[in-house]
Parts: C-alpha cells; structure tokens; sequence
C-alpha cells in the first residue's frame, strides 16, 4: 500500500493528518521533486481551522510537519505533544519445549515398565520375584 496515497489519514506526534495528493516540484537545480500536499486542524488552542501544507516525503516521514495554519503559524515553538492512551501488551502465550530424545527414551521405559507391572498385577505372581 502506498503511503502517501491520496485520502490517507495518519498521525505523527499525537496529531491527525490527511494526505491530499502529490504536487510536481523541479529545483533550482533541475532536480525533480515530489511534495506532498497534506491538511490537518490547527494546533494552536481554541484555533479549529483546517490548512494545507507542502512537504516532501522525508519531512514527513520524519515528522517535520507544519501543525499550525497561515493566521498563527510559529516555526520553532513547540506545542504540547498529546500522549496516547497506554495500551496493555497482552502476555506471550507460553509454549512447552519440545522433549529431547533422552527424555523420550526415559518415558517410553517407564511405561514399558508399568505396562509390565500391570501384567504381572493381572496374572499370578512368578516365584523369581519373591
């Protein structure tokens, strides 16, 4: 799936974003590059603006993106970072170790042994074990 699809909403830093679509971009230098136009809510309080920005693919994918629109824009100044709900990790499911070969061994004697003795029980005891 295509990250950078159009439509596709995501979060960086506890804040929504929607990507809106690429736009075509050439350097100075000729170089090609591809912006991506995204849209989100103002982050400053009491702001509920929706705004659209550019950003190339790594600003985002670093999380360098613009959380304020034009009216209360504020490059450097951080805003309060909203921490998400904990999530409990659920506990690893506890597998039984395979036995080893010996172990095996060891089992498959001991029933041989009690299967002896079940019957021996069965039938009349043999004078050689008294």
């Amino acid at each position: 799936m295509n990250r950078f699809a159009p439509g596709r909403m995501f979060k960086s830093r506890g804040r929504p974003y929607q990507i809106v679509g690429p736009k075509d971009h050439w350097c100075q230098n000729g170089r090609y590059v591809e912006m991506i136009r995204y849209q989100s809510v103002c982050a400053e309080p009491g702001c509920k603006r929706t705004f659209m920005a550019l950003s190339t693919k790594t600003r985002i994918r670093k999380g360098q993106l613009n959380k304020r629109c034009e009216l209360h824009h504020a490059p450097g100044v951080p805003i309060p970072v909203r921490k998400a709900k904990k999530v409990r990790k659920k506990r690893p499911k506890i597998r039984l170790k395979k036995p080893t070969a010996a172990a095996k061994l060891a089992a498959r004697r001991e029933r041989a042994v009690q299967r002896a003795l079940a019957a021996i029980q069965r039938v009349q005891r043999p004078s050689y074990l008294d």
